[in-house]
């Protein structure tokens, strides 16, 4: 089968393992109850683990004869509480983690089809070390001689490609090359009915106000057309829009409350050849940002990643805590910085490129020398531990005051505004911040207009101020233009600011398409709505 079409999957509990209870899932399965955000979830009754479609229809088709709700369980890695629990049943996908298929589509490209299930580093691996055993492998593909890789590149590479492509994943090469969206081509859903239905990129636009969708036994299942507006700047907030919709864009980034993602298919696209990451110094933010809105129209990078004097000072803290055998390179304290990538597939362009940067480095008083490069796998890997750093030390700062005060938690903005207001973004930022007193750190993806701000409180009293802050910077940002989420969805935490960037005619729009897919609500309830 395959145009897009709703069709019939026989349900088969064969090779299905089904973990039965309260007790058993209270006792034994207590990471299913949370996910990255570190809020659990509690009354689950069942948890499955499909293999395949058919296990997949059966589980959905038992949750509901039964009554009972469905969270669906991937990676776990999210930050919104999405995969979190209350109540009913899980599907945990990650028995569902098999390659299946690479091949040359129509129009040159290759293509990767996938379970939902499989982890991004675990694609990563297949395809650097050409591990194709079991794989349907194109003839032509094998014998390519240049590696091909996926490049939606989040954080936690411990994702899964559903959950991504179910949250519109994004990460630091969002900047060249987009979020998920971008280079998703097909999709298995299996639907809140038990029925399944298959995606192609393409075969369905929204005309007159609903996508027709074919179902196998004949006629049509309508589906209402999103008609509203969401902002032109990276954005994972709610249902997607826009003019002439594809179908498939409907599901990416709906957080599995429209159905559940089966199988995914992606495009590939070949790694570059020559590739140079960079860590350049500056003295005052204002600096940072001429040059991020600058190189970005002069260069074209694979990257622009931001970190303020407080990461940085931070990071010389871990570093002296390592001591000698610290990966962290020397710098000056109380600075500002920019990470870089770019690239180039050949070598001539790729040194015409590295002296013409080095001569654009000149006019912003930066000699090459004071430059942390990388040009090598080892010196890259070096610089993504740099970069990841930051993080995962203020994940450890919080961590400590736990222990004193259990209810502390950091508090982590996601917001992305157009290009021509991060200026005022920052400065919004700063001000308030310095005001309030409270430990923060500023780091991100300046590239496209979004950093996160992490505010790391002291006491309950600053955990709660910490909280107004966020709400006042998301006013602030939907003002000038922006996204409450840029990246991390918005799962079961973040429904109030939801409704500071749509209107109720909007959520009611979104609520109409979920009672259309989904009308008993039993897809991860509590998420978006």
């Amino acid at each position: 089968m395959e145009d897009t079409c709703i069709y019939e999957v026989n349900g088969d509990k064969n090779g299905l393992r089904i973990v039965d209870g309260y007790d058993k899932v209270e006792q034994g399965y207590t990471d299913y109850l949370r996910d990255e955000s570190n809020v659990y979830g509690s009354g689950v009754k069942r948890i499955y683990f499909p293999t395949s479609i058919s296990n997949l229809v059966y589980a959905v088709r038992e949750a509901l004869d039964n009554g009972e709700s469905l969270t669906i369980s991937g990676g776990r890695t999210g930050i919104c509480a999405g995969a979190v629990p209350y109540g009913g049943y899980i599907i945990s996908l990650e028995k569902m983690k098999r390659v299946l298929k690479i091949w040359k589509d129509g129009n040159g490209n290759y293509l990767l089809k996938a379970q939902s299930g499989i982890r991004l580093n675990e694609i990563s691996n297949i395809l650097r070390n050409r591990i194709f055993s079991g794989i349907e492998v194109d003839e032509k593909f094998l014998e390519e001689k240049k590696r091909y890789f996926y490049p939606p590149d989040p954080t936690e590479t411990s994702a899964t490609l559903g959950g991504t492509v179910a949250t519109n994943a994004s990460g630091a090469r969002t900047l060249y090359y987009g979020p998920t969206r971008n280079w998703v081509e097909e999709l298995t859903v299996v639907l809140a009915d038990g029925r399944v239905l298959k995606i192609k990129r393409g075969d369905i636009k929204g005309e007159d106000g609903v996508f027709r969708i074919p179902v196998a036994n004949g006629g049509y299942f309508q589906v209402p057309v999103p008609r509203y507006n969401i902002p032109k700047v990276k954005h994972s907030a709610g249902y997607y829009s826009r003019k002439r919709m594809d179908l498939i864009d409907l599901f990416i980034g709906s957080e599995g409350t429209l159905g559940v993602i089966a199988e995914v298919t992606v495009r590939l696209v070949k790694e570059p050849d020559y590739l140079y990451g960079g860590v350049l110094f500056f003295d005052n933010e204002v600096d940072c940002i001429d040059f991020v809105e600058n190189t970005r129209r002069e260069f074209s990078p694979l990257a622009l990643e931001y970190f303020d004097a407080s990461s940085l000072n931070l990071l010389l803290a871990v570093k002296r805590d390592q001591g000698p055998t610290s990966e962290i390179p020397d710098y000056s304290e109380n600075r500002y910085a920019v990470y870089l990538e770019l690239f180039k597939n050949h070598y001539e362009d790729f040194i015409k490129l590295l002296d013409r940067f080095e001569k654009y480095l000149f006019k912003y008083g930066i000699r090459s020398d004071e430059v942390i490069s990388a040009l090598n796998k080892r010196d890259h890997g070096r610089l993504k531990k740099f970069r990841h750093q930051v993080p995962e030390k203020i994940n450890s700062i919080i961590a400590e005051r736990k222990k004193s005060i259990p209810s502390l938690h950091k508090v982590g903005t996601d917001f992305s505004v157009p290009n021509g207001k991060l200026r005022e973004m920052m400065s919004f930022y700063r001000e308030t911040l310095n005001q309030s007193g409270i430990e923060y750190y500023i780091f991100g993806h300046i590239g496209n207009n979004h950093v996160h701000v992490n505010m790391v409180p002291h006491s309950e009293d600053e955990l709660q101020r910490a909280k107004i802050l966020y709400r006042r910077f998301c006013e602030m940002a939907v003002k000038l233009g922006g996204s409450v989420s840029a990246e991390h969805g918005i799962g079961k935490l973040k429904k109030e600011y939801l409704r500071i960037l749509f209107d109720d005619s909007t959520i009611s729009q979104m609520k109409k398409i979920k009672m259309t897919l989904d009308p008993e609500g039993m897809l991860n309830p509590g998420n978006l709505f």
